[in-house]
């Protein structure tokens, strides 16, 4: 190991997760690209609709791995999107489905709530308090695949707050 990395191991990841959009999605934009080679295919030739469709998926596949979050969660902190939260302030958790993810987003929610939302990647989520004082965001609502295996990366039963 050399002299510089003495101690600086990273920490263990105990959950990772990659908010990629779901298979129907996908098929959704596979469909349009490939009606749009097709038509510019037919009229400006062949090889101009191959590469198009080349470059149209290829772009596409880009930004959406690009632009989807990543929640991890480490014995440090746990991180969502851009954001991270110590371990020492993460608070009760809340597991949702999809319809508490739709009332917890919608009018009667906190606007000042840090949210990760990817409703066409996942259904359910979690909401984790922040108990950060100096924090402006009093809880996470988090989507997740798998809300059940999130919570439990954070220690989840915690008591309800």
């Amino acid at each position: 190991m050399p002299a510089g990395d003495a101690g600086l191991a990273a920490p263990a990841v105990r959950y990772r997760e990659r908010l990629l959009p779901r298979w129907p999605a996908i098929a959704v934009i596979l469909g349009l690209i490939a009606m749009l080679a097709i038509a510019y295919g037919a009229a400006f030739g062949a090889t101009l609709g191959w590469l198009l469709a080349s470059a149209l998926t290829l772009a596409i596949g880009v930004l959406a791995y690009r632009g989807s979050p990543t929640i991890e969660v480490t014995d440090e902190a746990i991180t969502a999107g851009g954001a991270r939260l110590p371990r020492q302030w993460a608070g009760p958790i809340r597991l949702l489905d999809a319809a508490g993810m739709r009332i917890e987003r919608g009018p009667t929610g906190d606007a000042r709530r840090y949210v990760v939302l990817r409703p066409w990647a996942a259904r359910g989520g979690i909401l984790l308090d922040n108990l950060d004082p100096q924090d402006p965001h009093p809880a996470w609502l988090l989507s997740s695949r798998d809300p059940q295996a999130l919570a439990s990366a954070l220690g989840w039963p915690h008591p309800a707050g």
